[in-house]
């Protein structure tokens, strides 16, 4: 049926592989292609087995996880560019692996080599006039100097905060515990990463749930007195339910008011026409409705693709993703189109007095991720000329786009 457009969810495109395998399709567009990034499941194998002359690939996080979304991505697109997977792990993925940070963005230079005339990049500080300034504050850098900082990123003092006695205690007491043993590692890094947002959340610590006994609550008080006295609205994103919970009494004890919470059990949609409030929708219409200060923390979990806050311009990233592609996305909530205020996003972290902490390797840990990203995923146009030379415009190949 020529001339026939065809709107499909990648659900159906599993579930109707056989059907939709068998058109020949004139083009295929993949929104939000990071849907399909990982190789083995069904989507992913159905969008390969499409018949199409000509297939495109929009997405905001080609690389979530790995290099390997990439690999699928572009193998989807673009077959055998990058060869097959065990080829790409061999030649790529195990020399990431084993090479300093400064060698996994060479790598990543040289894949973005391979691959970028195949590849558009957008991005909305070069494409979007309306929108206003980003700033990204951490309390890891070079002080007010911000030599070893990135373009975009500032040092600010409120956020490095060294640990409360409490919260010290039960994170030596997390590494005195560790015993070598399978999953002994994995275990011990959870415990860390749980005391290091506040030591309340062992039970066996025996700390109270005291806002005081947290380095990065004690940051975020700091930087939302001045978002009060701004006028202004903020979003904090935390993870944890439990500390999502006696936040809202935290900020209801300092501020007034009780902020709502959004995150995996609150409603995407009502049920009926009838039943609106305590939606998502309508929690961030309420909130962005209040004049002035206002505050509403979310899981960055439950915020994810058509989800838009721009009444708030301050975002604060109590709990971290080990995701930056996660975290990415939930500080889109507030940078996007519709936005007029410049938008500030703040990274607290804790501080040991005499280790180096693991908010601060993993924010050493984030910041690799992203740089390999962007190393391999650059602003570029795909040529023309060599693409005719190559056959691909009319001989009906593949391109992929990083949007």
């Amino acid at each position: 049926m020529p001339g026939r457009l065809v709107l499909t969810t990648y659900q159906n495109l599993g579930r109707y592989q056989l059907s939709l395998g068998q058109v020949d399709w004139g083009a295929v567009v993949f929104d939000e292609a990071q849907q399909i990034k990982n190789p083995e499941t069904l989507a992913s194998r159905a969008a390969k087995g499409l018949k199409a002359d000509f297939k495109l690939l929009c997405t905001g996080t080609p690389v979530e996880n790995s290099l390997r979304d990439i690999w699928n991505l572009l193998d989807t697109a673009q077959p055998d560019l990058l060869g097959d997977w065990s080829s790409f792990r061999e030649r790529w993925i195990k020399s990431v692996e084993n090479a300093s940070v400064d060698e996994q963005a060479a790598h990543g230079r040289e894949l973005r080599d391979t691959i970028g005339r195949f590849m558009l990049r957008r991005t909305k500080e070069d494409n979007i006039d309306a929108l206003p300034t980003k700033t990204i504050y951490t309390g890891l850098g070079a002080g007010s100097s911000d030599s070893a900082l990135k373009p975009g990123y500032e040092y600010d003092e409120r956020l490095s905060n060294e640990m409360p006695s409490a919260q010290r205690t039960a994170y030596d007491r997390v590494l005195q515990m560790h015993r070598p043993r399978k999953g002994g590692a994995l275990e011990t890094i959870q415990r860390l990463k749980s005391v290091s947002l506040h030591p309340a959340t062992l039970s066996e610590s025996g700390a109270a749930w005291d806002p005081n006994l947290s380095a990065r609550v004690n940051g975020m008080v700091q930087v939302l007195d001045d978002v009060h006295k701004a006028d202004e609205k903020a979003i904090i994103f935390v993870m944890t339910k439990a500390v999502q919970a006696r936040l809202a009494v935290w900020l209801h004890d300092r501020y007034g008011f009780t902020p709502k919470i959004v995150n995996g059990e609150t409603k995407a949609v009502a049920s009926s026409s009838s039943k609106t409030r305590g939606t998502r929708k309508s929690i961030i219409s309420d909130f962005e409705s209040k004049p002035g200060f206002n505050l509403i923390i979310m899981s960055p979990l439950a915020v994810g693709v058509g989800l838009t806050v721009v009444g708030a311009n301050h975002a604060i990233h109590l709990e971290r993703h080990w995701n930056p592609a996660k975290e990415a996305q939930a500080t889109d909530r507030i940078y996007r189109i519709g936005q007029t205020k410049p938008v500030h996003v703040y990274l607290p972290l804790s501080n040991h007095p005499t280790l180096e902490s693991f908010d601060v390797n993993l924010d050493t840990l984030l910041r690799s991720k992203t740089d390999l990203k962007d190393a391999v995923v650059i602003p570029g146009q795909v040529e023309d000329e060599l693409m005719r030379r190559m056959g691909i415009l009319d001989a009906k190949q593949a391109t992929a786009v990083a949007d």
